[in-house]
C-alpha cells in the first residue's frame, strides 16, 4: 500500500514539476536572430568564364578542390547553425552573405546535414563584379516572408563603369508579422589604402541611403535593417551618413571588431536598424513586434587562430597558399531581438 501511495506521489511530482517548466517555457520571452557574415572566398570548384576565380580551383596553387570544398561549406554550415541555436530552436531567421560565388555555393550550405532541417531558402542575384563574388540573403520561411526584392548597381556614368563591385541587395517581406525592408551590403574595399578608397564607400553608402529615401517616399513609416561588410567603421562618414541606430558602435568605440589587420581591429561588418524602428526604452513603446535587441560579434575557439603570427585573428581557409582548415577572415555579427510576449495567448 505505502509503495502505491510513493509511486503516485513521485509520479504527481514529476508531472507537476514538467506542468511548471512549460508553463515557464510558453511564459518566456521568445528571441530571433539576424545576422551577417562574409564568408570569405566561398567559391565553387567549377571554372566560370565570366569571373575571376582561377585561384580556386583544383589546379591552381591552393588546390581549391572538392575536400576543401566541402571542409569550407561543412564549417560554414556550422556556424549557421550555432548562431540559430542563440535565439530559439528554429534556427536563424534572416542570414546576410558576402562574398558568395553563385547559387551552387548557397545550395551546398542550406541542403548540409546541420541546417536542412529548417528548410531554408534564399535570394541571390549574380553581380558584375570581376571576382564573381555576391551578396545573397538566407532565411527560414517560418520566420521570413519575402515580398519583392532585386538588385540595386552602384554603377552610374560617374562611379565604377570601368571596374564593377558589388550589388545592392533589397528584400521586403514580412518579419514576426512585420513589414521590414532589408539591404544587404558589401562596400567597396580599402584596396589602395583607406583615404583613396573613402569616396567609393561613401557614393556606396548615398546609393545605400536613396534606396531608402525611395522607400519612405511612399511608406513613410518604413522600417529597415542594412546589414553588410561597409570595410568601413562604425564612426567612418560612409555610415553615419545612412542615419541609421548603430548597435554595433558602442563595441568599436571598446576596441572590439570583426576583422583583424596590422594587429588592430575594424568592425567593418554591421547591422544597423531604422530611427523608424525604436526600442523600448524608458517607458517609450514601439509598434513593433520587437522590444529589445542584443548585438553580438559571434566567434568560438575554433574559429580563432591558435598561434603564430596571426594568433587572436579570424581563422582563415587559407594562409597564403596553403590550406589552413579555417573559416574566414570575418566574424560573423547578429543581432538577437526579444520578441514582445503576446498580450491574449493562450
Amino acid at each position: 500500500m505505502y509503495k502505491k501511495l510513493w509511486t503516485f506521489i513521485f509520479i504527481t511530482l514529476l508531472l507537476s514539476l514538467y506542468n511548471n517548466l512549460d508553463a515557464q517555457n510558453s511564459n518566456a520571452s521568445k528571441k530571433i536572430v539576424i545576422g551577417f557574415y562574409n564568408c570569405e572566398n566561398f567559391y565553387d570548384t567549377i571554372n566560370q568564364t565570366n569571373v575571376i576565380d582561377e585561384d580556386f580551383l583544383p589546379g591552381s596553387e591552393k588546390k581549391y578542390n572538392q575536400a576543401v570544398f566541402n571542409d569550407k561549406a561543412e564549417r560554414l554550415a556550422n556556424v549557421m547553425y550555432k548562431l540559430g541555436t542563440m535565439g530559439n530552436t528554429n534556427g536563424i531567421a534572416i542570414l546576410g552573405l558576402a562574398e558568395i560565388e553563385n547559387k551552387i555555393v548557397l545550395n551546398k550550405l542550406i541542403e548540409s546535414a546541420l541546417l536542412k532541417k529548417y528548410h531554408y531558402k534564399y535570394i541571390h542575384f549574380d553581380s558584375k563584379d570581376p571576382r564573381g563574388v555576391d551578396v545573397a540573403l538566407i532565411y527560414n520561411p517560418a520566420l521570413f516572408i519575402p515580398y519583392q526584392y532585386r538588385p540595386y548597381s552602384l554603377t552610374d556614368a560617374s562611379h565604377f563603369n570601368t571596374y564593377a563591385t558589388r550589388d545592392i541587395l533589397y528584400v521586403k517581406g514580412t518579419l514576426t508579422n512585420d513589414w521590414v525592408h532589408i539591404l544587404v551590403n558589401h562596400w567597396p574595399s580599402r584596396r589602395g589604402g583607406e583615404k583613396s578608397s573613402a569616396n567609393k564607400r561613401i557614393w556606396a553608402g548615398m546609393v545605400c541611403k536613396r534606396i531608402m529615401d525611395s522607400v519612405h517616399l511612399i511608406e513613410p513609416d518604413a522600417k529597415f535593417i542594412v546589414m553588410g561588410d561597409f570595410n568601413d567603421n562604425p564612426t567612418d562618414k560612409s555610415i553615419k551618413q545612412l542615419k541609421m541606430i548603430n548597435p554595433f558602435e558602442k563595441m568599436f568605440k571598446n576596441g572590439i571588431g570583426s576583422i583583424a589587420n596590422n594587429d588592430a581591429w575594424n568592425l567593418f561588418d554591421q547591422i544597423l536598424i531604422s530611427p523608424k524602428w525604436p526600442l523600448e526604452e524608458a517607458g517609450k513603446k514601439n509598434n513593433l513586434n520587437i522590444s529589445d535587441c542584443k548585438s553580438i560579434i559571434y566567434k568560438n575557439f575554433d574559429m580563432i587562430e591558435s598561434s603564430g603570427k596571426y594568433a587572436g585573428y579570424p581563422k582563415r581557409t587559407y594562409n597564403g597558399i596553403e590550406f589552413n582548415k579555417g573559416y574566414s577572415d570575418h566574424f560573423p555579427v547578429a543581432l538577437i531581438f526579444t520578441l514582445k510576449k503576446a498580450e491574449n495567448s493562450q
